[in-house]
C-alpha cells in the first residue's frame, strides 16, 4: 500500500502514514481520586501469601497509614499513553464502561498530564489531511495534535541498593546521585501519609518544559530509620515513576499505593534519609520525552 512520508528540512521524519500515529486527547492537572490504606500483617502462624491475613492499618496521626491516589479519567480511548510534568508513579488503571481512570501515587494536584491515543476521525473542522489503512482504520488526522517525541532517556543505574538483609546503609540510592527526601502530608479525614522518595534529574535544555512517559517501571523495598534507632522503623514496597520538569526530566521511586508495611513504629526525632533495596539492575527503563509548549492546557 502506498504511504505518504513527510520530512522536515533537516531530513528528520515528521510523519509516515504507514505507521501508527498518536494524537493528544486530553490534558490537565491530576486530581485526588481516592485513598488506599496500607496493609499490616496480622502476625502469628498464618499464611502471608493470603490477602485476608493483611489488614487495613486504621487511623492514627503518628503512623504512615495511607496513600493518596491522584489521577484523571479519559473517555473513549483505545490505547492511551500518558506523559507527566511533575511527580507521579503509575499504580494502574480502572475501567468502567467506556471510561479509563489512571491512578498515581507520589503526585499532587500540581502534576500535569498529557494523554495521547491512537488518532481517530472524531474531530470536526477543515481543512484537514486524513489517511487510513486498507481496513479503514485511521493512521493520521491533521485535526489532532500529533505526539512528537524529542528524546528517549534511560534511567541511571542504582548505587549501593542491592543488600537484601538488614541493616542497609542509610541513604542507599536507587539512582546514582539521587536526592532522598522525607515528607509528611496531612490529608483529611485525620490520617497521615509519609512520603519517602528518591529523585534524580536529567537535564536536557534550560528553560524548556518537558513531559515524560515511562513505558514500564520497577519495584523496590524502602527502609527508614529514626535518629539513634537500632532497628528500621518502616519497611514497605516502592514503585518507580518519571515526569518532566522545566529544563529536563526526573526519575523517582516512592511508596507503592496500598503497600504492605511492617514495623509501623513511630519515628522519634528527625528521620534519617530513606534507603532503597532490591532495585532490579539487569534492565533499566527508558523514558520518552516531549516538549509541552505547543500543547494546549487544559484540553479535553
Amino acid at each position: 500500500m502506498a504511504n505518504l512520508v513527510v520530512k522536515k528540512q533537516d531530513g528528520s521524519l515528521l510523519f509516515d502514514t504507514g505507521k501508527i500515529t498518536y494524537g493528544l486527547v486530553k490534558s490537565g492537572n491530576l486530581r485526588v481520586i481516592e485513598t488506599w490504606w496500607r496493609r499490616n500483617f496480622k502476625g502469628g502462624n498464618v499464611d502471608p501469601n493470603w490477602g485476608g491475613n493483611w489488614t487495613g492499618s486504621g487511623v492514627s496521626p503518628n503512623v504512615a497509614l495511607s496513600d493518596v491516589i491522584y489521577g484523571f479519567t479519559v473517555v473513549g480511548a483505545t490505547s492511551p499513553i500518558v506523559f507527566l510534568t511533575g511527580s507521579g508513579c503509575l499504580q494502574g488503571t480502572k475501567i468502567s464502561g467506556d471510561s479509563m481512570t489512571f491512578l498515581y501515587t507520589n503526585a499532587s494536584i500540581s502534576t500535569k498530564f498529557y494523554c495521547f491515543d491512537l488518532m481517530k476521525d472524531a474531530l470536526a473542522g477543515s481543512p484537514y489531511l486524513k489517511t487510513r489503512q486498507a481496513d479503514g482504520s485511521m493512521t493520521f488526522n491533521s485535526l489532532q495534535l500529533a505526539l512528537n517525541v524529542v528524546a528517549a532517556i534511560q534511567a541511571p543505574a542504582p548505587t549501593g541498593t542491592q543488600e537484601t538483609l538488614y541493616p542497609i546503609p542509610s541513604g542507599s540510592r536507587p539512582y546514582a546521585n539521587a536526592v532522598l527526601t522525607v515528607e509528611q502530608r496531612q490529608t483529611p479525614p485525620s490520617y497521615q501519609s509519609n512520603i519517602f522518595t528518591a529523585k534524580v534529574t536529567i537535564n536536557i535544555k534550560a528553560g524548556v518544559e518537558y513531559a515524560a512517559y515511562l513505558p514500564w517501571s520497577r519495584g523496590c523495598q524502602i527502609w527508614l530509620y529514626g535518629v539513634n534507632e537500632t532497628k528500621n522503623t518502616y519497611r514497605y514496597g516502592g514503585s518507580e515513576g518519571c515526569g518532566g520538569t522545566v529544563g529536563g526530566i526526573q526519575f523517582m521511586f516512592g511508596p507503592a499505593g496500598g503497600t504492605p508495611e511492617d514495623y509501623p513504629v513511630v519515628v522519634t526525632g528527625t528521620p534519617m534519609p530513606p534507603s532503597f533495596s532490591q532495585v532490579p539492575t539487569d534492565r533499566l527503563p527508558t523514558a520518552l520525552v516531549i516538549e509541552t509548549a505547543s500543547l494546549p492546557f487544559p484540553f479535553n
